[in-house]
């Protein structure tokens, strides 16, 4: 059986990070991603929206993205191919939680990425 092994400066290139745009309190930390593989996001906000937008490395693309579960305390909108925004409920505070999926393109192959976002609303 021969299993695929990438060095780090090969794996680089296949990596998407996650950034958020400045607004309020919209703080995003997430690790890259291959495409195929889940990923995790962790989130602190205020009552104000806050954008997830996708960056694919390397020869990299996205084709598509799709809301997997919804939030409980909040609304959350696709931004084309690349992003969401989560916006809070009025006069929500707490924990949130939503999954999005991405699918793609790299240099080894295509897959569907899901995307599991944890929030923190202030």
């Amino acid at each position: 059986m021969h299993h695929a092994c990438l060095s780090l400066a090969a794996a680089a290139t296949l990596l998407a990070a996650v950034v958020s745009d400045a607004s309020a309190l919209c703080n995003v930390a997430a690790r890259p991603f291959v495409m195929g593989q889940p990923g995790r996001i962790s989130m602190t906000v205020s009552g104000e929206p806050c954008r997830i937008s996708l960056q694919a490395g390397g020869q990299s693309r996205y084709e598509s993205l799709e809301i997997v579960q919804r939030p409980r305390g909040g609304r959350l909108v696709a931004d084309g191919r690349t992003g969401v925004i989560y916006t809070p409920r009025p006069g929500f505070s707490g924990s949130d939680r939503f999954i999005f999926a991405v699918t793609g393109t790299s240099s080894i192959g295509s897959g569907t990425s899901e995307l599991y976002v944890d929030v923190e609303v202030e």
